[in-house]
C-alpha cells in the first residue's frame, strides 16, 4: 500500500498516499484564480476553527468549549503515543483578536496506525486547558451517515492556489481562514477492489472521498475510474485542500461531517486512465483525489472522550 507523509488543509484538505513524497491533509485550493474561494474569510466567519501550532495543522471547537476535533497525523505519524515535549496552542481569530489556548491532553483513536492514512482512523481530540470564551463559535458533529451526495463547506488555514497549477507553498503565511466547497462523491469502500493498491487493511465506511473538478470530463477522476460518480463539480465555487488544512472540518448542514485527511493523484491507485491534471502527485491540483475522516463513524469514540 502506497504510504503517506502529513500534509495538511487546501479546500480539496488532504492524506497521501507515498509516505516518502505525499503530505496528510491541504488548505484551500481554488478552482479559478477569479474564484470569490481566492478572499480569506471574515474574522467573524467560523470563529471556532482553531490554528493549531506548531503543528501547522487545523482543528475545530466542539460544543462545551473545551475540546478541539482534528486529525491524528497532525500529533503523530507514527502511532498512538504523542512524541514527548509536545506542546500545541490553539489559536482562535476574532474580530476583538487573537485567544491563544494551550491544550493540556491528547486523545488519538486507539486504531490509528500513523503510516497508512487512507486505511482510516485518522482522527484526534485536544482538550485545551481552559474552556475557550463564549465568543468563539462550538460546532455540533454530523451523526447521520446521509454525506454522500451532500455540498460541504471546508475551512482551514493551509496554502492557498489553483486547481491549474496546485498549492502555492509561498502563500498564506499569515495563517488567514479560508473556506470553499465541494461535494462527497462517495465512501472510501469504492477503492478497496478497484485499484492496483493494497487495500485490504481499510476501514470500511470509515472516509468520505471527493476529487476536484474543473467542469470537464477529461478531469472528473472519480467519474472516470466509476461513472456511477460522474460529476462535474460546483464551478468557481470548487475547492481543495492543501497544506496546512489538515484536521479542518467540513461542514454539512452547519454540522461537523468531514475532518481534512489526505489527497493523492489518482496515480497512486490507478495505472491508466489518469485524471490528474499534471504529474505532481500531492499538490492539490484538478483531478486529485481527497478524503476526509467520516465524522458520523466515530461519533460514539467522540462522545466517550469528550465525556470524560
Amino acid at each position: 500500500m502506497k504510504k503517506l507523509i502529513k500534509i495538511s488543509l487546501m479546500i480539496v484538505l488532504t492524506v497521501f498516499f507515498l509516505l516518502e513524497t505525499a503530505e496528510a491533509g491541504r488548505s484551500i485550493v481554488s478552482a479559478f484564480a477569479d474564484s470569490n474561494t481566492r478572499k480569506p474569510l471574515a474574522l467573524n466567519r467560523y470563529t471556532g476553527v482553531a490554528y493549531l501550532e506548531p503543528a501547522e495543522c487545523t482543528g475545530s471547537l466542539l460544543t462545551g468549549g473545551l475540546h478541539i476535533l482534528t486529525a491524528a497525523h497532525c500529533l503523530n505519524d507514527g502511532g498512538v503515543k504523542v512524541p514527548e515535549g509536545t506542546a500545541i496552542e490553539a489559536t482562535f481569530k476574532l474580530p476583538s483578536g487573537e485567544v491563544n489556548i494551550p491544550v493540556s491532553e491528547y486523545y488519538i483513536h486507539p486504531g490509528w496506525n500513523g503510516y497508512e492514512s487512507e486505511v482510516g482512523n485518522d482522527i484526534a481530540i485536544l482538550k485545551l486547558r481552559n474552556r475557550a470564551p463564549n465568543r468563539v463559535d462550538r460546532y455540533e458533529i454530523n451523526r447521520n451517515k446521509n454525506e454522500v451526495g451532500k455540498v460541504f463547506t471546508k475551512v482551514g488555514y493551509g496554502y492557498i492556489g489553483t486547481g491549474a497549477k496546485g498549492q502555492d507553498e509561498n502563500s498564506n503565511s499569515e495563517e488567514k481562514r479560508y473556506a470553499g466547497q465541494n461535494r462527497y462523491d462517495g465512501l472510501i469502500d469504492v477503492l478497496k477492489d478497484a485499484t492496483e493498491s493494497d487495500m485490504s487493511e481499510l476501514v470500511l465506511g470509515s472516509q468520505l472521498i471527493f476529487d476536484f473538478d474543473d467542469g470537464s470530463t477529461s478531469h472528473d477522476t472519480l467519474g472516470r475510474h466509476f461513472p456511477r460518480l460522474t460529476d462535474r463539480g460546483l464551478g468557481k465555487d470548487e475547492i481543495a485542500t492543501a497544506s496546512g488544512d489538515s484536521g479542518g472540518p467540513s461542514f454539512v448542514d452547519g454540522k461537523i461531517a468531514g475532518i481534512s485527511s489526505w489527497g493523492y493523484s489518482d496515480r497512486g491507485f490507478f495505472k491508466t486512465n489518469i485524471g490528474d491534471i499534471d504529474r505532481i502527485d500531492d499538490n492539490g491540483s484538478f483531478g486529485e483525489i481527497s478524503g476526509d475522516t467520516r465524522v458520523s463513524f466515530y461519533a460514539s469514540w467522540i462522545d466517550r472522550v469528550t465525556r470524560n
